[in-house]
């Protein structure tokens, strides 16, 4: 038999997109420094009581491992987790080496490659490229403004679902010889190239506690934890900013003092808090941002570092304890919402007789196969029957096909009374079948000429003979592991 492949693809929205402002989202979320954290991330952000909290990690140009990344997406998908993946080099010269055209080239294959948990994949485009460290050793806002703007152009013609970020900015940053300021860095951007900020889709923010990392969570401006309400105001009155951006807080926390060690044998800097201030402040600041619609998401950095000068911002212990604010901050209770997903399936299988006698019963089957992004089973899950002559496909309950994976329907048909040929048709596949009811003792009443007769008897013998012949639409019906 021919093989016939049927692929449907639909969105489905679960929830309103995470660009609409009014919509509830759990903006709980971590900075995480690897894959196989997750686990431990999820618990943080979406319990209790929540669902779909965000993680930020960072993709390195020399860690494209296909089976590793994927892994993780499913396992984003498994723990409900959005990803924001942050785009990265590698260290050359103790700086981050400088981006080129063929990198981004590079992360749009490998991450178009991938099957993300939801329909919005978010990019963040580099960090804090007003520190000459993360840019190969010098600060040029002009080549940051280009690369960016490529990567928008590529990471679009690609993927319209791409959701593109800026790269964090320092907003501490002074000019030096190793930072620039930063609204001096947006002006040569803007300049490089015109109109910059409004081909973004969202902006990416490091609003940080400062001075010194020690600021209060009720300061305001442009050095705290609210620095994102500066950055927008700054880009729409002096850059042109037209878009009504939705802020992910990407960094922000206090290092803390480590309270096993006395004082003045403390090797922290003395400005740096005690873990009873830093749990009074964290709460006091996922409040405000909680209560800020502007504000989509905040992943403060991380969850798990042990290396100086860093290991100051874990939230975890060498023994992978909560520290007193990152308890506080699990303690707290999170919101439920969906984001939006892609479901696509392909018809693997129909299995359906072609004949069936009048006021006869018979069982048919199905194979799909999960092509999208969601986990069927989470939710109900079922295609509404368009025929009288044929069940509902129900995914029964406790049962999950994740993407990738094939599912066999079973699905009664009851033929009609009377002789004539039927449609078999599901809301939602658009493939129909067609089988034709007949009247076995009734024959001989066929008097319009021997060849109507003869295709009657040929048809009885062939329900007799093979009562299960099957309609295939792929030659191989054979499931995925």
């Amino acid at each position: 038999m021919k093989k016939l492949l049927f692929v449907l693809a639909i969105l489905t929205f679960l929830a309103a997109p995470g660009r609409i402002f009014a919509q509830e989202v759990n903006k709980f979320g971590i900075h995480i420094l690897e894959p196989n954290e997750i686990r431990q991330a999820a618990e943080l952000v979406n319990l209790p009581g929540g669902d779909w909290g965000w993680v930020t990690i960072a993709l390195r140009v020399n860690d494209f491992n296909q089976k590793k990344w994927q892994n993780f997406f499913d396992d984003c998908r498994r723990l409900h987790i959005i990803p924001l993946v942050r785009l990265a080099t590698e260290n050359e010269n103790e700086s981050w080496r400088k981006p080129t055209t063929g990198d981004i080239d590079q992360f749009v294959v490998f991450l178009s490659s991938l099957n993300w948990p939801t329909k919005d994949q978010h990019i963040i485009v580099f960090n804090e490229p007003n520190h000459a460290k993360e840019w190969g050793g010098e600060t040029n806002p002009a080549e940051y403004a280009h690369i960016l703007d490529y990567a928008i152009d590529k990471f679009k013609k690609a993927n319209k679902n791409f959701i593109i970020l800026n790269a964090g900015f320092d907003l501490a940053a002074d000019n030096s010889a190793g930072t620039m300021d930063v609204y001096r860095y947006w002006q040569i951007m803007n300049r490089a190239v015109p109109g910059v900020f409004d081909r973004l889709d969202a902006w990416s923010s490091h609003s940080y506690p400062n001075p010194d990392f020690a600021g209060k969570p009720t300061d305001q401006g442009r050095k705290s934890i609210t620095g994102y309400r500066w950055e927008i105001n700054i880009l729409g009155s002096a850059f042109g900013l037209k878009k009504n951006l939705p802020v992910f807080i990407t960094e922000t926390g206090w290092p803390h003092q480590d309270n096993s060690k006395p004082k003045n044998q403390n090797p922290k800097p003395s400005n740096f808090l005690n873990q009873e201030t830093i749990t009074e402040y964290t709460k006091a600041a996922f409040e405000v941002w909680l209560a800020d619609p502007k504000v989509q998401a905040v992943t403060p950095f991380v969850l798990n570092y042990h290396a100086a000068p860093l290991d100051a911002f874990s939230w975890l212990d060498q023994e992978g304890k909560d520290y007193p604010h990152c308890r506080a901050i699990r303690e707290m209770r999170k919101p439920t919402w969906w984001p939006e997903q892609a479901e696509s399936w392909e018809i693997e299988a129909l299995d359906l007789p072609k004949f069936l006698p009048i006021n006869s019963h018979y069982q048919g089957k199905i194979t799909l196969k999960n092509t999208g992004q969601s986990i069927w089973g989470e939710k109900n899950f079922a295609f509404v029957s368009l025929s009288d002559f044929a069940d509902n496909l129900v995914l029964p309950p406790g049962a999950k096909v994740e993407p990738g994976e094939s599912y066999q329907f079973i699905f009664n048909i009851t033929a009609s009374k009377w002789p004539e040929t039927a449609s078999l048709k599901w809301e939602g596949l658009e493939e129909e079948a067609t089988i034709s009811f007949f009247n076995p003792s009734k024959l001989d009443s066929y008097q319009d000429n021997f060849w109507q007769k003869i295709l009657a008897l040929i048809k009885v013998w062939w329900y007799q003979k093979f009562p299960q012949e099957k309609i295939n639409y792929q030659e191989n019906t054979s499931t995925h592991d």
